[in-house]
Formats: C-alpha cells, sequence, structure tokens
C-alpha cells in the first residue's frame, strides 16, 4: 500500500510512522518472539511488521519539517528495535530443503522475506556514502554466524548463494516436469494431483494429469518468488559486507591517535579467518 501511493506516500509515511511510535511495545513483542518455532500467523505478522520498519527507514528522510517530532519519536522507537531486528538474523533459518506441503511452502517463503526485509533495513540504517553507521563488528572469530559480526553476514551469503543455488536448479526441475507431464510415472501424477482435487481416484487420466501439471506450476511460481528474494538477500549481503570492511579499513580512525585503528587491526589479524569464510562460497 505505501509503495502504490506515489506522490501521497508523504502522508502515508507520516501516519504509518505514527503507527509504528504508538504500537511500540506490540511491535517489538512480535519481533522479540520470533525465537521459537512458530505458525504461520505469527510469520504473517512478523512479515508485515519487518517490511514497514524496512520501508520506513529507507523513507525516514522524506518527512517534512512539522513532522520533526514523529521523526525524532521514531528514532528512539528504531534504535530499541534494531537490535530485536538484527537478532532475526539469528534467530531464523534460511528455506532448506524443497517441500511441496502448502502450509510449509508459506512459511519457508516467509521466513526468506522477513530476512530479506531486516537485511534491507540494514541497509538504510548505515547510512549514506557520506555518514556510515557500523551495525556489525569486524570481529570474525572462529565460528560463523555468531555475534552481530561480519562472520554472520558471510555465513548468511554462503547459505543464501547455496540456496539460491538450489532453489534455481529446483526451479529448472519443476519447469521441466511441468512441460512433459506426460512422462510421469502414474504415482507422481496421482501424489501432485491430490494436492489439487483430494477426490484424485475417482478423476480421469486426463484430470489426474491436468491437475498434476497444475500443482506444478504452483511450485515453480513458489521457487521464482524465492529465487527473486535470494536475489535481494544476495544483493543486500554483498553491500552490507562490503560497506563495512571498507569503514573499518578506510573510515575508522583510532581514538588513541596513532597507528592503524583498532578495527583495521582486527580484520587484518583475521585475515585467515576471512579466507577461510569467503573461501566457502559458492
Amino acid at each position: 500500500l505505501l509503495t502504490s501511493l506515489g506522490s501521497k506516500h508523504v502522508v502515508a509515511n507520516r501516519q504509518a510512522s505514527h503507527f509504528v511510535c504508538v504500537h511500540s511495545e506490540l511491535i517489538s513483542s512480535i519481533v522479540k518472539e520470533a525465537g521459537s518455532e512458530r505458525g504461520k500467523h505469527h510469520y504473517q505478522d512478523l512479515c508485515l511488521v519487518t517490511s514497514l520498519l524496512a520501508w520506513l527507514r529507507a523513507h525516514q528522510h522524506d518527512l517534512q519539517e512539522e513532522d520533526i517530532a514523529v521523526s525524532i519519536q521514531l528514532q528512539s522507537t528504531g534504535t530499541q528495535l534494531q537490535r530485536h531486528l538484527i537478532n532475526l538474523l539469528h534467530t531464523l533459518k534460511l528455506p532448506g530443503k524443497c517441500t511441496t506441503a502448502d502450509t510449509d511452502l508459506e512459511v519457508q517463503t516467509l521466513k526468506l522475506q522477513i530476512i530479506t526485509n531486516v537485511t534491507s533495513y540494514c541497509v538504510s540504517a548505515m547510512g549514506n556514502s557520506n555518514v556510515i553507521h557500523p551495525l556489525f563488528s569486524p570481529d570474525l572469530g572462529t565460528k560463523k554466524g555468531r555475534g552481530s559480526s561480519l562472520s554472520l553476514l558471510i555465513g548468511l551469503l554462503q547459505r543464501g548463494l547455496e540456496g539460491s543455488t538450489h532453489h534455481s536448479d529446483t526451479y529448472s526441475q519443476l519447469i521441466h516436469k511441468a512441460l512433459h507431464v506426460n512422462q510421469l510415472s502414474t504415482e507422481e501424477q496421482r501424489e501432485l494431483a491430490s494436492f489439487v482435487s483430494p477426490g484424485i481416484d475417482k478423476c480421469s487420466a486426463v484430470q489426474r494429469t491436468r491437475y498434476a501439471e497444475l500443482r506444478l506450476q504452483v511450485l515453480a511460481e513458489s521457487k521464482d518468488k524465492e529465487l527473486t528474494l535470494y536475489t535481494q538477500l544476495i544483493e543486500n549481503l554483498v553491500y552490507l559486507t562490503w560497506r563495512h570492511v571498507q569503514y573499518y579499513t578506510v573510515y575508522c580512525k583510532d581514538n588513541e591517535g596513532g597507528g592503524e585503528p583498532l578495527p583495521k587491526k582486527l580484520l587484518l589479524s583475521n585475515q585467515e579467518s576471512f579466507k577461510n569464510l569467503t573461501r566457502e562460497l559458492p
């Protein structure tokens, strides 16, 4: 809705920002409760919340001068939410092996959308080229994905690339099957068609083939959507990794004066860890 309002988005921005400020406790509870496995409706709520927060963070500078009070309150609220949002990158897992169950398919896509929303929020929160606000520490550590550090970003990037490759292959297989559905075994056609028509035993062979084709098209569309999300996620992660490395090695200054800045020293001292992490990228 916000992205479709065109020239009226300033008013919608103001109203949405005010909504987030007024209901910050509710929004925080939705984000904080994402640590455990929950039902589809919870992930739908979380997806909506993270989409809204990412959009508002990207358009925060569009607020007018008369909205300064809302802007200040939104920044305060955003600071409280930011830690919980980044924590989602730890608690939520990228989609694993492909599934055919409708509920699992939707939850799988929702999780991917949520993680992508959070990284989009992080891209906006880092600031523009003139002012950079690092969100992840330069510590690469010995374990990928531990702490809000560059190792978390690189670990996510690795899994994102692997997931993208896997889903791309699966998408191609689904399209091939849909185009040659008559070549599938009767048992496979029956299994696919049962998702469209529970009473498949009463259907003719022609109907069964048609239902199987429809099911394959639904699965392919789902994979196509996930591939689009993976592309956006990978772009966000590459950007975030690059901007943090740039900040810590080029712009970061040592408060004590003299010598290399501490973050740069930390990165240089972990060069081998960085090589090991990036070497595992596809």
